[in-house]
């Protein structure tokens, strides 16, 4: 017997790979639109799959809308929270808003972020320049992307420093300021506030002294009172030894006419003395009266006078 060899046995190991090729492709080419279809719906169904999570997944949120911020409403919030605080509301200052407005354009103008500027200006040199005369002056300054008044003022209270200035008790006055523009590159809203209590306006006084006319006149008025005095004083001598000469006379006139009729000559002279004693009296006591009321004005205006110049 012949024994097949190892070249016989690839020969049908041959056949045998070349028939099952051929089924293979057979196999293959009868189903192969059917693979095609497979592909095309499922390249459909990924399709529907994206619209379907398009359609039912969460729309776009808008963006957030920002509110205007304005100095009215930075003032409202902050006598708001002094409110909240039990503290009267501050009273909005021209000469502060532009205070504000001032050092807000400032900082823009030269990039930076302080109270002080970089050329030594705060916000006591403007006051002085715009006319506020102050006795207490503050500041709070804030720079940021703010979306609402709100949170540039709870920024401020959040912040010790700022947050005092917001709830002083020392303060009556307030101006704000709310810019935006270029800061770094970037889009950024400068805020400021000014704090401030006014200072009573300086009165340079100037001491005058009491007229020299006035102490004239009451030198004046002195002498005719003591010439009037001196006259009454002469008078009153005069009648009171004429009516003790008439009261002796009245006794020894013993009904004798002729004593009688030189008695009532006398008693007429007297009489007119005493009605010219009494004018004179009058006379001395209006001018008393006027001279009284001239020193007193006097001693008012030495008075004014020694005050003003003790104060300077």
């Amino acid at each position: 017997m012949v024994k097949p060899t190892e070249s016989d046995g690839w020969n049908k190991y041959g056949i045998v790979l070349i028939l099952l090729a051929i089924v293979v492709f057979m196999v293959v080419m009868t189903n192969m639109p059917g693979i095609f279809d497979f592909l095309k719906k499922g390249n459909n169904n990924a399709a529907d799959i994206l619209r379907k999570v398009e359609s039912s997944g969460h729309s776009i949120l808008p963006s957030v809308s920002r509110e205007v911020l304005t100095r009215e409403a930075v003032i409202t919030l902050t006598n708001n929270a002094r409110a909240l605080n039990g503290l009267p509301p501050l009273k909005e200052n021209q000469f502060l808003n532009a205070i504000a407005e001032t050092r807000a354009q400032d900082m823009l103008d030269k990039q930076y972020f302080a109270h002080v500027s970089p050329t030594g200006q705060q916000a006591s040199d403007i006051a002085q320049e715009v006319g506020y005369h102050y006795k207490v002056i503050a500041e709070n300054i804030g720079s940021g992307n703010f979306y609402t008044n709100q949170k540039i003022v709870d920024g401020w209270m959040q912040s010790p420093g700022h947050r005092a200035n917001i709830l002083s008790t020392e303060v009556e006055d307030i101006g704000a300021a709310v810019l935006k523009g270029k800061f770094k590159d970037a889009d950024t809203y400068i805020t400021v506030q000014i704090f401030g209590l006014q200072s009573l306006p300086v009165s340079h006084n100037i001491c005058v002294a009491p007229s020299k006319n006035l102490h004239d006149d009451i030198d004046l008025k002195k002498a005719e009172i003591e010439a009037l005095q001196d006259q009454l004083k002469r008078l009153k001598n005069e009648l009171d030894a004429e009516k003790e000469s008439i009261d002796t006379d009245q006794r020894y006139t013993y009904g004798d006419p002729q004593k009688i009729q030189k008695l009532n000559v006398r008693i007429n002279t007297f009489n007119e003395k005493s009605r010219w004693y009494n004018r004179v009296a009058a006379d001395a006591k209006a001018k008393s009266t006027v001279a009284e009321s001239m020193v007193n004005e006097y001693n008012r205006m030495l008075q004014t006078y020694n005050d003003c110049q003790s104060s300077h």
